[in-house]
């Protein structure tokens, strides 16, 4: 069966990995990106999210299969299928942790706070605001653009939808599988984001009674505004201690100096393994604990035999937010909508898998396209909206400075 068998999802990630590599050879602008984005000092961590990014959607492509042939939207019963989902939010979690934490401990008070905002928002929106516009006009298409709710439920949807909920659009039922509910892990993102200064002063640059009370209270006061909304699972923030863990461990030399060991590699493969295979849910102790391992050998720069070096591997965590991102409306098109439209049964396995296997080959090539157009010129927009505020900044202190002169 399709969703018990460990070689569909081995065949999937052959496919894109050959994909992503067809690309880098063929198409220039690709190669060059890979080429100027260069080999940061995370390699390991950059291959590792092209892994994460495909998982989730080969997770929701059994899923869908699933749906498709039962009318019922769960996990799959094969741990396997639905750690690389769950597993691959986890670690994904923890890379954020420990990237952000990484840098508070590096630059500690001088660490550039509007910086890190501003490029968050425009690393975030870009590509997520033209997917949010394809839903809403996908929604008005398909029920032949009535509108079938108040103008003013609209509007207060869009804003759900800016802020990465997934309300109903336009009374279109369970609007969120048209993307198959990704961005309720974003809301985890902004959650850590915005808790992130408080948790600095907490831990890092450490005050007084006072200051703890307020910085404890801060972050109780964000988990009730964020979870308002979203319903936050406690259980699901403690994966980015994780990273927050590998932090702290890739600074001492003699860990670090083991952890790029073959030996450190074959503990972190067998962790991964038996998390995969052993547990069905990822957001537990055991599980998170034997990711964490993973994890923090990964991120002490262990290249796991090769497996996270490769040019297809690292361009394909290049883009692996438009992967992350876009794959389930993708996979809803091509799986859902254009069945229907040529009289086709998905539900056969042998329609199923060729549509699962062009999928795969597609997303790469859809991805690589969104990241050049559409997140590398956000990027830059972020970069360049920095330069304008600090410059704006320097000239307004410098008409201060002039006018305090001539009084």
């Amino acid at each position: 069966m399709i969703e018990t068998n460990p070689l569909i999802a081995s065949a999937a990630y052959l496919l894109a990995i050959a994909t992503a590599a067809l690309l880098l050879r063929t198409v220039p602008a690709f190669s060059r990106q890979l080429d100027h984005s260069g080999e940061s000092r995370f390699a390991g961590i950059d291959g590792l999210r092209g892994y994460l990014a495909f998982g989730v959607f080969v997770h929701h492509s059994i899923i869908t299969w699933i749906f498709l042939r039962t009318g019922v939207i769960d996990f799959p019963p094969n741990n396997f299928y639905s750690q690389l989902g769950q597993g691959s939010v986890a670690l994904f979690f923890m890379i954020t942790g420990f990237l952000f934490w990484d840098r508070l401990l590096t630059h500690g008070r001088k660490h550039d706070w509007l910086a890190f905002a501003v490029s968050r928002l425009f690393r975030l929106y870009p590509l997520y605001l033209p997917l949010m516009l394809a839903v809403f006009v996908t929604v008005f298409y398909l029920q032949n653009w009535e509108l079938k709710e108040p103008v003013g439920q609209i509007i207060t949807q869009t804003l759900g939808w800016l802020t990465f909920d997934r309300p109903d659009v336009n009374g279109y039922h369970q609007t969120g599988m048209l993307i198959s509910n990704v961005t309720w892990t974003l809301a985890y993102e902004v959650f850590f984001y915005l808790s992130l200064p408080l948790a600095g002063m907490l831990f890092i640059y450490r005050g007084g009674w006072v200051q703890t009370v307020l910085c404890l209270i801060g972050i109780y006061a964000l988990y009730q505004v964020v979870g308002w909304e979203h319903s936050l699972k406690k259980h699901f923030l403690a994966s980015f201690l994780g990273g927050i863990a590998a932090a702290y461990w890739i600074r001492k030399p003699h860990l670090l100096a083991w952890s790029k060991s073959p030996l450190a590699g074959i503990i972190a493969l067998v962790a991964l393994i038996i998390a995969f295979t052993a547990f069905k849910r990822a957001f537990a102790l055991a599980p998170l604990l034997l990711l964490t391992v993973f994890f923090v050998i990964v991120a002490s720069g262990n290249l796991l035999f090769g497996a996270l070096r490769s040019r297809s591997i690292r361009w394909m965590g290049e883009i692996s937010y438009s992967t992350y991102l876009l794959h389930g409306f993708v996979l809803w098109l091509m799986v859902q909508q254009l069945p229907q439209m040529l009289h086709l049964d998905a539900r056969e396995a042998w329609i199923y898998l060729p549509l699962m296997a062009l999928c795969s080959c597609l997303l790469i090539v859809i991805s690589s396209l969104t990241y050049v157009y559409i997140e590398k010129p956000g990027i830059q927009s972020g970069k360049n909206t920095l330069y304008w505020l600090r410059q704006n900044k320097k000239a307004r202190k410098a008409l201060a400075e002039e006018s305090a002169q001539q009084r």
